[in-house]
């Protein structure tokens, strides 16, 4: 029977060897550049830390006087509590994971 690849014009079949050592040593290979879980993490805490910080100070400023425009501390305010939130929703997730990855029966 002929091979099917072989009736395309142009085409040959290739012979390919697969050495079974090199499959079961073989590591996966991160992208370059890419960050572990752990340091993006961190990251996105101290920025939600640096959001906190920001509003924290804005709205020092409205109450002293220095600044005559709400609207600045609102979006500091607002962007702080946001990302709150949003850090809050992925813990919760992750709380969520974690449990169900020890309800696994091993």
């Amino acid at each position: 029977m002929a091979d099917p690849v072989n009736r395309i014009p142009g085409v040959q079949s290739q012979r390919i060897e697969i050495d079974p050592v090199k499959l079961r040593t073989a590591e996966p290979a991160a992208p370059a550049g890419t960050k572990s879980f752990k340091e993006i993490l961190g990251e996105t805490i101290g920025e939600v830390q640096r959001l906190q910080d920001e509003a924290d100070s804005a709205v020092k400023k409205l109450v002293a006087g220095e600044v005559k425009d709400v609207t600045d501390a609102m979006v500091a305010v607002e962007k702080a509590d946001i990302a709150f939130q949003t850090m809050m929703v992925v813990r919760n997730k992750m709380v969520a994971a974690y449990e169900e990855i020890m309800r696994m029966n091993v």
